[in-house]
């Protein structure tokens, strides 16, 4: 019984520990596969590609040739998540104009109604999807939420937080805004 429980622990253990080194892990901790490759998302590199429907119906796609977007990973469980939806409000109102989307998905797993409560709760202005198979997670490995990622109009990240967003957020998406948009 114990070597059943500790088995997973360990295997998600040791993933999480290649992942801060950098190394590539050949196990996916969720189901053991060995298909799955877990891989930290580097500041300079070109972001995993991922799309997803809004709530609403509208499409994210991160990208070359996509918005800037601010990519917020988050569950209706975590308090320091629902903290930080003031400030992305302000980033989308501030910044919205000039071409910032700011885009908060849910890893959330069941029914999409919890979600939509919690963004009528806290009258979000930006965008919510619902990815409750995870494939953000696995896009974008992190240890936990909330974490966020700035994806560039090139398609490359050019920021990554774990953990309740920094006031400093708003200079680091004046500054990429201020980039000339890439050619096509």
């Amino acid at each position: 019984m114990a070597a059943r429980v500790l088995a997973p622990l360990l295997a998600l253990a040791t993933a999480c520990l290649l992942q801060g080194c950098g190394a590539d892990a050949e196990q996916d901790v969720h189901s053991g596969s060995s298909t799955a490759r877990l891989r930290p998302t580097e500041v300079g590199n070109m972001a995993p590609a991922y799309a997803i429907a809004t709530v609403s119906g509208d499409s994210l796609v991160v990208g070359p040739g996509e918005s800037l977007v601010l990519l917020n990973v988050w569950a209706t469980w975590c308090a320091s998540c629902k903290e930080e939806f003031a400030l992305m409000d302000t980033l989308l109102t501030r910044h919205g104009p000039n071409g910032l989307r700011v885009v908060a998905v849910s890893v959330d797993a069941g029914s999409v109604q919890p979600v939509l409560d919690v963004a009528e709760q806290y009258a979000v202005t930006f965008e919510i999807a619902h990815d409750p198979e995870g494939i953000v997670e696995r896009r974008f490995p992190a240890l936990g939420v909330p974490a966020s990622y700035l994806i560039g109009r090139d398609g490359r990240m050019l920021w990554k937080h774990v953990g309740v967003l920094p006031s400093k957020v708003d200079s680091v998406i004046s500054e990429a805004l201020a980039q000339p948009v890439p050619s096509s």
